[in-house]
């Protein structure tokens, strides 16, 4: 998949979109599995279950594209004029399901840090 932004040529093959949908996914699991261990007051869930849907909606336009990409007949470079669509929704729901992550752990430690002051 090329991209040109600001004047900059960016080339992604889709092997390398897949593996980084992969490793950010395994990351995440790892981040809330650690998070979880360390801080003893509970994630909340609603924010954890919206964050789990824009991945997974940013996981999915990926693959899409990924394979868009893969199979595309490169005689005919109209018909991937539809790309630009998937591509953008997909970087707004991984900004979008970060922001949510770093607010959902935010609140968590607010929440953390007035129980162990109330505690004491």
């Amino acid at each position: 998949m090329d991209v040109e932004v600001h004047g900059t040529y960016l080339v992604f093959s889709p092997s390398l979109v897949l593996w980084f949908c992969s490793l950010t996914s395994v990351n995440f699991a790892i981040l809330y599995w650690v998070a979880q261990k360390f801080v003893p007051t509970r994630w909340n869930r609603t924010l954890g279950i919206l964050h789990f849907v824009l991945y997974f909606l940013f996981v999915i336009l990926f693959t899409v594209l990924a394979v868009a990409v893969r199979f595309w007949d490169s005689s005919h470079p109209e018909a991937l004029r539809w790309i630009v669509v998937p591509w953008l929704l997909g970087i707004l729901s991984f900004l979008l399901g970060l922001a949510l992550f770093f607010v959902n752990l935010i609140l968590t430690l607010i929440r953390t840090a007035q129980a162990r002051l109330a505690a004491h």
